[in-house]
């Protein structure tokens, strides 16, 4: 499915581009991943790593600081989908670490808070209910099952050996990764104007430290979660800089499918997937209310948005939380995606066009055409007179997006 919201004005275009990428846990970066392959397969002459800025929350984050460092599509397909444990330190298990010092610190305070809630209920046995003693005792659990400072880890080395630099200021695209700071509640920005002092790394872990799922992230003395607590995109922030043309993916969409009267539906999968049905309707009842905020306060930008069919049973069925057919997701996001850019493509073509683009009809047309083709494809050698085009257009862009 792709969402449309074409600019009020009808302005030329001062060829500035962006990319909001929303979160999903793996399910959604791998989705990104492959969504994003598509775009670039089949809009020309587009490269994602040479728009000018780049927008993550949680899973977003991850696939955008890597896309701002220069890692092109294919190269980020290979290490994160398709490549063999000896090629890459990528490693699925780290990412599911327990948080050993959490359960070994908040242990220690059992007897005490044991002692404490005894002790509560003696003294006023009729007036302490199961709730009381409950929000005594929890205070033993952890903050976060899982640890993710492997994930910050494994992506420092990603940017240092195939990017550019783990440091914000030394960018050459606009980065920023949205986190929540847990004590106020208050949205986070970490980019190359705010706080970027803070390694790009270090600031997606904090984006991505989904909360009792992960222990919170500190930094400089605060402590950070999920930046998809307050923001579905943040696609403003992209908005913000004159940016004409953006790009947005949210893989994460609520599950709609027609029942018959005697069916229970979602209720019939338990808790789980009812928990997940509210999430996804939450993330997207947001992300829409932004969406019609922003054609009246950017009347200028055009913005497509690529997401899931609501009646997507493969997607609603997998795990947002599993990496083992991380392949086969990102391939049938790169077809889901491609079938949706041919249904749209009317719709698409008079938007592409104000930005100096055009959808790539050659490769469209390959009914079977796989991620796969996309990741081993070479660079064909342009004409003169086409290179010479590409480069003037460049250079528009570059000179339009300074001014």
């Amino acid at each position: 499915m792709i969402t449309v919201k074409a600019a009020k004005n009808n302005t030329p275009s001062n060829q500035k581009f962006g990319l909001a990428l929303a979160g999903g846990g793996p399910l959604g970066a791998f989705y990104e991943l492959g969504a994003l392959c598509a775009i670039e397969d089949s809009i020309s002459p587009l490269e994602i790593t040479e728009l000018d800025v780049y927008v993550g929350v949680s899973a977003g984050a991850f696939i955008a600081a890597g896309l701002a460092n220069g890692i092109d599509l294919k190269q980020m397909a290979k290490i994160f989908a398709f490549s063999k444990k000896n090629e890459t330190p990528f490693n699925p298990d780290h990412f599911l670490q327990p948080a050993y010092k959490d359960y070994v610190f908040n242990l220690a305070k059992t007897p005490g808070l044991v002692s404490k809630t005894l002790l509560k209920w003696a003294k006023n046995p009729l007036k302490t209910s199961v709730v009381d003693m409950l929000e005594i005792a929890g205070k033993v659990l952890p903050a976060g099952v899982f640890n993710n400072e492997k994930l910050e880890e494994f992506l420092k080395i990603i940017l240092l050996e195939h990017g550019q630099t783990n440091d914000f200021s030394a960018l050459k695209k606009e980065l920023y990764v949205v986190a929540c700071e847990l004590n106020s509640g208050k949205i986070a920005g970490f980019g190359n104007n705010d706080n970027n002092h803070v390694p790009i790394s270090k600031a997606v872990q904090a984006s991505s430290a989904l909360p009792g799922l992960y222990s919170p992230v500190k930094i400089n003395g605060k402590f950070y979660v999920d930046g998809a607590l307050r923001r579905t995109m943040n696609a403003s922030a992209a908005l913000k800089k004159n940016t004409h043309l953006l790009f947005a993916v949210n893989p994460i969409v609520p599950f709609e499918r027609t029942l018959k009267l005697d069916e229970k539906g979602l209720v019939s999968g338990g808790l789980p997937l009812v928990l997940s049905q509210t999430f996804r309707s939450i993330v997207q009842s947001r992300l829409k209310s932004g969406l019609d905020k922003y054609e009246s306060l950017f009347p200028s930008s055009d913005i497509i948005l690529f997401e899931p069919d609501a009646n997507d049973e493969t997607l609603f069925k997998s795990n947002l939380f599993s990496y083992s057919k991380r392949d086969q997701l990102c391939d049938y996001a790169y077809r889901s995606t491609r079938k949706h850019i041919i249904k749209q493509k009317q719709q698409l073509e008079p938007i592409l066009k104000r930005h100096g683009l055009y959808i790539n009809e050659h490769n469209l047309v390959q009914k079977k055409r796989k991620i796969k083709h996309f990741i081993d494809q070479k660079h064909a050698t342009a004409h003169w007179s086409e290179a010479l085009g590409q480069s003037l257009d460049s250079l528009e862009r570059t000179i339009r997006s300074k001014q």
